[in-house]
């Protein structure tokens, strides 16, 4: 059996081969990760150059502390804080904008809101991963944005239209365990 690609990998299989050295592997991570991690200076009002260096210096700090990391399922909590602190690292001292205040205005309630919406849902793509291919197909075909019918989906995946609802549920309990941090056993 062939491995899936680097994007369709866990964190705990890309943060494996980025320490083993994989360059590749750290590419992948980056362009998992590259949209939460500049989003946060940027909410934070700095500007695109302090932004770009604060997603560079925690990319940096990735490098260093990843061997560290005790659980690869915890990198995007530890991005998150990273990049928070690196981020007010860069504000010290900094006169500040219009812009900035706004956004820390905002910050505690939207950020972190939004930075938990992220990280929940990245925790859902992770776990769809590790979901068995009958259940991941299952609840692909029936929330595609085109929300086939029963008849569609019992057709298309040969099951019973009547075991669809009952499947569903329980393809949606080990999602929710995988996402929680389970092994999506019932």
């Amino acid at each position: 059996m062939t491995e899936p690609p680097l994007s369709e990998q866990t964190d705990t299989d890309l943060v494996a081969c980025c320490i083993a050295g994989d360059d590749r592997a750290w590419s992948a991570l980056i362009d998992r990760y590259s949209r939460l991690v500049y989003s946060i200076p940027v909410r934070h009002g700095l500007t695109k150059q302090d932004a770009e260096d604060v997603f560079q210096g925690v990319w940096t700090l990735v490098v260093k502390h990843l061997p560290k990391l005790r659980d690869a399922r915890t990198l995007p909590a530890w991005l998150i804080t990273t990049t928070q602190r690196e981020t007010w690292r860069a504000m010290r001292g900094r006169t500040p904008t219009a812009q900035s205040i706004a956004a820390e205005k905002e910050a505690p309630l939207g950020t972190h809101a939004e930075l938990e919406l992220s990280e929940h849902r990245q925790r859902l793509r992770e776990a769809m991963k590790r979901l068995d291919p009958r259940c991941r197909t299952l609840l692909e075909t029936l929330f595609r944005s085109d929300r086939p019918s029963y008849e569609v989906v019992a057709e298309q995946l040969g099951i019973a239209r009547g075991s669809i609802g009952p499947q569903r549920a329980r393809c949606l309990k080990k999602l929710s365990d995988l996402a929680a941090g389970g092994d999506g056993s019932e």
